[in-house]
């Protein structure tokens, strides 16, 4: 009989499902016989004395500790790089350039990335993520235990996220990472979605549908980790295959919820619009250009806002700018006039006019109530 020890903590929902995949494995086969820490296991198992190892490696000390017990080993966490350490792992590379390619098409023009220290699968994920936003990005970068300890020591994330352009895409390293800003944001009263868009990694569904608002996360398919990870190490032990072998798993699919979801609506056209309208209301767009980029007659997308928005292209276009405005007032201090300019409006009277209308007080009235409030 082999007997296959599990390093892992069964702490969060990643160790749970590589382990889903491990024992899928496990049963296919005869003579293992799973060994770990963990609740469902033999405490103080001395995992050196198994035949071979599945583990989750998160520091060259723990890589040289496993490597002492002169057994073949698997790593899971990726997060070092030796060139004798067997691994499998999630493409962390691919996984940034999703989350660049979907929070580019939010048309939203600032991006932030907020990593785990000093870990090899945090930094691939960056380097993705830059190479398909092709834009400068804010970075925070902390150690793990730091962003696991969620009511811990937030100043400086604080003041980071405070001093960010809004709006801004915040593209976080994991779903952990993902919760503690969410919390420090409304702590800020900071808007999510409309100032600050949140996506995570891991799609823990307990992280990420009880939080308010629920955070957008790519899935990671831990599950097949953990499958090709037992697959590896019985070739290990075979001797079939030798040395820091790499298999690199695809990332599953992105699961949009309410930290990314800046429009809701179901009609295509609608929402194509509506999309335009975030991206490019303060740049000068009219209605014309809005109906002339639909694949629609404009008397017919008009049709379409009342029905489903009850509101004119036009004044979605107005929505946004004010939106925007908004923004500039409580986080910026600019003029009044710079504001109005900044956001599209033909003159600072047409701005005062409007905002009166829609918030029910001055612009300047409105930034001395939320600067009050902080």
């Amino acid at each position: 009989m082999k007997h296959i020890g599990l390093d892992l903590r069964f702490q969060d929902g990643y160790d749970m499902e590589v382990t889903s995949g491990v024992v899928q494995y496990a049963r296919s086969k005869n003579d293992w016989i799973l060994r770990g820490q963990g609740p469902w296991f033999s405490f103080g198992e001395d995992l050196s004395e198994c035949d071979g190892l599945i583990a989750r490696i998160e520091s060259k000390e723990a890589a040289k500790e496993v490597h002492s017990f002169q057994i073949p080993v698997v790593d899971i966490a990726a997060a070092v790089r030796l060139p004798t350490l067997a691994q499998v792992h999630n493409d962390d590379y691919l996984t940034g350039k999703r989350a660049g390619s979907y929070l580019k098409s939010l048309g939203i023009d600032h991006f932030g990335y907020c990593s785990a220290e000093g870990l090899r699968w945090a930094e691939e994920r960056l380097r993705g993520y830059q190479e398909e936003v092709k834009r400068d990005i804010f970075h925070f970068s902390r150690p793990l235990g730091w962003w696991r300890a969620l009511f811990g020591d937030d100043e400086d994330l604080s003041t980071w996220l405070t001093l960010l352009p809004k709006p801004i895409a915040l593209f976080c390293c994991n779903d952990l990472s993902a919760l503690k800003v969410q919390q420090q944001l409304k702590h800020l009263s900071i808007a999510i979605p409309d100032e600050c868009v949140i996506l995570g990694v891991d799609n823990e569904q307990l992280v990420c549908e009880l939080a308010n608002p629920s955070i957008s996360s790519i899935q990671i398919q831990c599950s097949e980790i953990g499958y090709q990870a037992s697959k590896l190490l019985d070739e290990l032990l075979a001797g079939t295959v030798k040395g820091g072998i790499r298999r690199i798993i695809e990332p599953g699919a992105l699961v949009e919820r309410e930290s990314t979801r800046l429009v809701s609506e179901n009609d295509e056209h609608v929402n194509k619009a509506l999309l335009l309208i975030k991206a490019r209301a303060t740049s000068g767009l009219t209605a014309s250009d809005v109906a002339s980029n639909a694949t629609i007659c404009r008397r017919a997308l008009e049709i379409r806002f009342q029905k489903i928005l009850g509101s004119t292209i036009w004044k979605e276009i107005a929505k946004a700018k004010l939106s925007h405005a908004t923004t500039l007032l409580r986080h910026t201090t600019d003029s009044i006039e710079q504001i109005s300019e900044a956001c599209g409006f033909g003159s600072t009277h047409r701005f005062y006019t409007l905002f009166k209308r829609t918030y029910q007080t001055t612009p300047q009235g409105y930034r001395n109530r939320e600067q009050g409030r902080k």
